[in-house]
This record gives structure tokens, sequence and C-alpha cells, in this order.
């Protein structure tokens, strides 16, 4: 199958603990991206689409961010309960994109800072491009008409690239195990019965520009914990050998439904202790789709030994120029249905839909953690230079929604209360 070149960005991030302000380094959480080569479902992310490039040859784009906030359960400077609404700059991100009939590869730069998630009270100097870093770059081969070479920092083959619609990507990504991108190689055949990815990758991609110890990165990694964090950990991720099998069940009459398999296999290393620990984490899923309609449900089971000289059953992660810390063991469960809807004469297109996840953890004492994600994207008909993403959130122990949760909710918890904020996000690409 060929390769198509990933499409301008989406991005979006929130302040970690749901206030307007939040101390130093622990409030960049972020999810979003562009669209994976040629195995798109419509359960997988709408992202911007650019203006179509020509046949072949080099493709730079551009896509422009603003955002709108309004945070149900934010704190006050006296930690007081309140509402709080913000509009402000979101993101600027550069892409490059080359094709011909051989060689193909794409790469992707992004630059944050400027407004109130990354403001002075949380140690930046609040000026566009303070916390930058790369999200993907990589170049590659097809060997055949059914199989593919790519090597650099790359999406993982864990499952699909994206499990939902959301622009913040689902509970998953919080734990690291959605839209990862890490450096190595990666193997790909796909037929129209299935479709294989096997992928080795020595390390993490590379940390970028920010105020965090490790963590201005897109991708949630394991990362050396900043200062802040409780219990904090000291970890690097190694030697990762991810793949997945997907099958395909049905496919006649404007009907398709797949299932996928996927293992992620690799080497923790203790900083501290010195010593290896491992990393083990299973996936299957169903992809449907029927006309306007889609659907996914997908069950994880994560089980991380990180060695730290501490406690075991934690373990450090971050991205966006922030770190926190999440459970070492326990299943994930998620669902989304969606449809995209008719808009007639309207100039714009509109798929709404609706996500769940849930990580139940496996100490017994840590409170699980839950998102549901009611929300739709808006796009311009014709060029779709335009995206605007709609979003209402409903979190327990999340550290994307509501004061108090970011550091340790998805470890042992926060409050164990649920929260709630909306958000849109909208952009225009060039």
């Amino acid at each position: 199958m060929l390769w198509l070149p990933p499409t301008p960005i989406s991005v979006v991030a929130i302040c970690a603990d749901g206030a307007a302000s939040c101390p130093q380094g622990s409030q960049a959480v972020a999810a979003g991206s562009g669209q994976d080569a040629p195995d798109t479902d419509p359960a997988t992310k709408p992202d911007i689409e650019p203006v179509p490039p020509p046949a072949g040859g080099l493709k730079i784009g551009a896509t422009l961010r603003g955002r709108y906030d309004l945070r149900f359960d934010d704190v006050g400077s006296a930690g007081q309960r309140r509402t709080s609404s913000h509009l402000s700059f979101d993101t600027l991100a550069l892409t490059a994109d080359y094709t011909s009939d051989r060689f193909f590869g794409s790469a992707q730069y992004r630059f944050f800072g400027g407004n109130f998630i990354y403001g002075k009270s949380a140690g930046y100097d609040v000026y566009p491009g303070e916390v930058n870093f790369l999200m993907y770059a990589y170049a590659g081969a097809r060997l055949t008409e059914q199989d593919s070479l790519t090597a650099g920092v790359q999406p993982v083959p864990f499952d699909d690239r994206y499990w939902g619609s959301s622009i913040l990507n689902d509970l998953a990504f919080v734990y690291g195990m959605e839209e990862v991108y890490n450096l190595g190689v990666k193997y790909r055949r796909e037929t129209p019965s299935y479709r294989i990815e096997l992928g080795f990758f020595p390390s993490a991609g590379p940390a970028g520009f920010g105020i965090s110890r490790d963590s201005s990165r897109y991708s949630t990694n394991i990362v050396r914990a900043d200062a802040y964090v409780p219990d904090g950990s000291n970890n690097d991720e190694r030697d990762m050998l991810i793949g997945n099998v997907r099958y395909t069940l049905a496919d006649r009459d404007g009907t398709t439904l797949h299932a996928t398999v996927s293992g992620w296999l690799s080497t923790i290393r203790n900083a501290d202790t010195r010593r290896n620990g491992s990393k083990r984490v299973f996936a299957a899923s169903l992809t449907a789709a029927n006309g306007p309609w889609h659907a996914k449900a997908l069950v994880a089971r994560q089980d991380i030994d990180p060695r730290n000289p501490g406690r075991n059953d934690i373990i450090s992660v971050g991205g966006f120029d922030s770190s926190y810390n999440i459970a070492a063991k326990g299943h994930y469960v998620f669902a989304e249905a969606g449809r995209a809807i008719d808009t007639g004469s309207l100039p714009v297109e509109v798929t709404p839909y609706v996500n769940y996840g849930r990580f139940f953890k496996e100490n017994e004492t840590f409170n699980d953690s839950e998102r549901l994600d009611i929300g739709a994207v808006w796009t311009s008909k014709g060029q779709k230079r335009v995206k605007v993403y709609t979003e209402m959130m409903l979190g327990r122990n999340d550290p994307y929604v509501g004061a108090g949760q970011f550091a340790s909710g998805a470890a042992q918890g926060g409050d164990n209360r649920w929260k709630a904020s909306f958000m849109a996000i909208f952009g225009y690409s060039f």
C-alpha cells in the first residue's frame, strides 16, 4: 500500500492541575498530532488536512492554533475553588513532507509558550517558542507495493497511531501507550487482508528546550522526574521491541471490521540503582466502521518493573515540559463511537463523538483514573484549512482535568472526585 505523507499538526496543552498558575515545571501536558501513513480508519483522529500537494516532491506546511478553556474545577491563588476562562495562543508547528515513487520522509517541529499555560508563576519568561521540541523526523523506502522500512523518530507501532478522535487523545496517552514517537527502525507490510508492523527502538525521542529536567518532548515517555514530583523516579526506556498484527474480519457493503493485537517489550534503566527493570504492555482491539459511523473498543495490560530505590509501584513519565507519576501496573479499557453528519450546504463538516477510558490500577490502595469525553470536530469544506475541536471532558484522578490531580492522579490518585472542563481548539493550516 502506498505511503501518504502526514498532515499538519493539531496540539493542545493544559495546565497540569487545572489552575491558571502551577508550580514550576508542573503544568504543560498535551496531545494531538498529524496523520499516520496509510492505515487511517474512520475511528482514528480526523486531523487538519493540508492543501493537496503536487504529485511527489517536497511539501512545506505550518499550522497556527489558538484555544479557549473553561475550567469548572480550577483553584484561585488562595486555594479556593473557582471557574476560570482563558482565551490564548496555543502553538505553531512547522511540517516538511517528501515523497517520490520509492522514498519518503517527514518531520515536524512545535513551538509553545507565551500563554496562560506557561506562566511566570511557573518559572517561564512567557514568550512564544519558549518551549519547543521535535515531534518526529524520519525517512523511509517502499521495498514493494506492500512493504516499507522507516528509520528515525517515528510513531511506534502499538495498535493504531490514534485510538480515538479527541484532540487530547484518550487516557492511554497519559500512561504512554497511545501516539508515542521514539527513535528506531520500523518494518511494515500491509495487504487488503492484514497489516504487520514491527519496530526496534533503542531509545525515546530527544528532549527539546524548556525548563523541565527531561520532559520537553511530545510523547509521554519515561523520564527523570522534576523536583516537585513526590517519590519521583529517575528512569529511561531502552531497547524497545514493539509490534502489531491487524486482521480484516469484514469489508463489504460499506462496513469494515478490524481486529488488532499489539505487544511492547523493553528495558527500564534506573539511574539511581543502576539496575535494569522491564516494561511489558499488551493490547487487543476491534475497530469498526459502517457508512458515517465509527467505533473502537480496546483492552490493554501494562506491567512495569522500574527497579526504583524506593517504591516500585509507580514510575515518573513526562511530556510538554512537565513530569508526573503513573501506576506501574494495571489494566486499561477504552471505547469510542462517533458519526459524521451531512451538513448539506453549510460550509463545515462535523463529526461528533463520545469516548470513555479507565485505568484499573493493580495496587488496591490506588484510586482508578477515568475520563469521559464528549466532543465534535468541525472542518471547513474545500481545502480544509480550518479545523476546530470542541470538547467537554469529565475526569476522575485524571492529570488533564481539574485542579489537584496532576502529580499523582494517574498513580495513587488525586482527590477521587469527578471534575469537568470545556475547551475549544481552533487552527489554520497554510
